[in-house]
This record gives structure tokens, sequence and C-alpha cells, in this order.
């Protein structure tokens, strides 16, 4: 029976996209990184997609609470301007609450309904430290932690996350493609810009550099395994926009073959053995049936 699965996003690349918004550091080389406006800029659009996510329904509990701790740390950044004590107290109890509530929520999925395990017992099979359990405990049943303990803790928390869940999208887990073929990740990059212009550079820069046929293989890979109709016509787009650049890069050196024998008025080879050219209005490419009675003749005999 065909079990289906509901995301609160369209398609597998709006996930991904949210992901390199997210932690643009981690995604783009050195000298590619935005500057601090930039990265908050697209950080606050992120953090407000997952926020309508959380609105739709079904959205795992990473993605949550990595919108969770991001909010905190863009809320610190924000009050870092202001010396009001009240804007310091809301900043702790921001990043206590998401802090607290992405420990609980993770440990909680992994409990045992017919044996109840300890909240370190089950952080230490799935690799979480044991000083964010701590720091969980204190943030929910003690005095709430200082910006000391709470800033540190909440970026080593995404740094977990990003190992535990965003980085095992581009490793096969959760449907997704490995990108470790370089061909496949110029494809991919192809595939989640949206702008036009920086398509068609990208298709004559980067695409153009690879075999037709490995190009053909990775896209009809990536049909099958990337979810959704707007990736899958996206790649059906990107076919067709191949096939005629290889047209075109076909037709150049023909073209200048038929100036040379124009101004040197020479027969072609089909008219030295007395067949007429026809013209076929058919895209197709390969062999075809004779019309007519085949009249064989000598070569250099006209």
């Amino acid at each position: 029976m065909v079990q289906y699965i509901f995301t609160p996003w369209r398609d597998r690349q709006e996930l991904l996209l949210v992901r390199d918004q997210l932690y643009a550091d981690r995604r783009l080389p050195k000298h590619d990184e935005p500057d601090r406006d930039a990265r908050r800029a697209r950080q606050h659009l992120a953090v407000a997609r997952i926020s309508m996510w959380v609105q739709r329904g079904s959205c795992p509990h990473m993605v949550e609470s990595t919108a969770l701790l991001f909010a905190a740390v863009l809320s610190d950044e924000i009050a870092a301007t202001q010396s009001a004590g009240s804007s310091t107290y809301a900043v702790r109890a921001a990043y206590s609450a998401a802090f607290s509530r992405f420990v609980t929520g993770l440990l909680d999925g992994h409990q045992d309904k017919l044996r109840k395990q300890s909240m370190y017992s089950i952080a230490k099979v799935i690799g979480l430290p044991a000083t964010f359990v701590e720091l969980r405990h204190q943030a929910t049943h003690e005095q709430l932690p200082s910006l000391a303990k709470l800033r540190p803790a909440a970026h080593r928390a995404l740094d977990w996350i990003w190992d535990y869940y965003w980085k095992q999208l581009d490793q096969g887990g959760d449907g997704a493609t490995p990108v470790q073929d370089p061909c496949k990740g110029a494809v991919l990059g192809y595939l989640r810009e949206e702008d036009e212009q920086r398509r068609q550079a990208m298709l004559a820069r980067e695409l153009s550099k690879w075999e037709m046929n490995e190009l053909m293989a990775t896209i009809k890979d990536l049909q099958t395994t990337l979810p959704g109709n707007q990736v899958f016509l996206k790649c059906m787009k990107l076919k067709q926009e191949l096939i005629a650049l290889e047209k075109v890069k076909l037709q150049a050196p023909a073209v200048m073959e038929a100036d040379a024998l124009v101004q040197g008025e020479q027969p072609t080879v089909l008219e030295a053995h007395g067949v007429e050219a026809e013209e076929s209005d058919e895209d197709d490419i390969g062999w075809s049936k004779y019309q007519g009675q085949w009249k064989p003749k000598p070569i250099g005999i006209v």
C-alpha cells in the first residue's frame, strides 16, 4: 500500500533554500560569504518561512528547533544595541525556551513507550552532549541561565543540529541525493537558482563543460530521486536547453563547411552519387530509409 508523506514545504528545493539561508556560512565558500546585514536578512526570511511551516503542520522538530534557536540568536544581536535590562531578560527567556524545547522534544521523540528511560541515557544513545540535558534542566526548573552560558550553548546546539539533520540531506537521508559528484552538484545548483539570467549564465559557463551523456544521466537520476513536480519540470526544461545548445554546437562546423563548399563550388558527397538532399522538418538525428529506387554509380562518375 502506498504511504503518502505530507510536508509543509512545497518541494525539496524550498527546504534546501531555507537551509542555505540559515547556514550560509557553511554552504558558501569563504570568498562568497555574505556580509552581516545580508546574512541577517536571509536568516530572518528563513525563520519566518519555518514559522509558516509550523502553522501548516507536520513540520519536523529539528526544523522548528533550528528556527527557534536562530530567532533567539537574532533577537540577541538586536538587543545588544540596546542597554535596557528588560531586553536582556527577554533574550535570556528566548534562549531558555528555544533550548529547552529543542532538547525535550528531541529526547521525547526517542523515548520507549514500554520502558521509560532517563534523558541522560537517551542523549548518550543519539550522541547528544550531556551538558545540553543539564542546561535544559536548569532553564526549566531553576533560575534562568546567564547569557554567558546560553549564547555558546545555542551555537553548539545549532552546530549539532546541522550534523544531525541538515547535513544528512546531502548524504541520501530523507530522500536526498548525494552531491559528491561535481556534475550532480552543478545540475543541483542550476535547479536551485531562481533567476533566469543566472541560470543561463550557469548553463553556458558550468554545465557546458560536461559531456552530454553524463549530463543526461545525471538529470534522469535527479528526476527519479528528487520529489516535486517543479523539480521534474525544471529537469525537462534543462534537457531541452541542453539539446538546443548541442544542436548549435553541431551546426556551427556544418555551416562553416557549407560556406567553404559554396565558395569553392564543390559538390557534396550525396550529389556526387546522384542523390538529392531532402529537407526534413523532423528533429530526429539518425538513420532513415531512402525513398525511391537506389541507383548505384561508381565513385568519380558524374
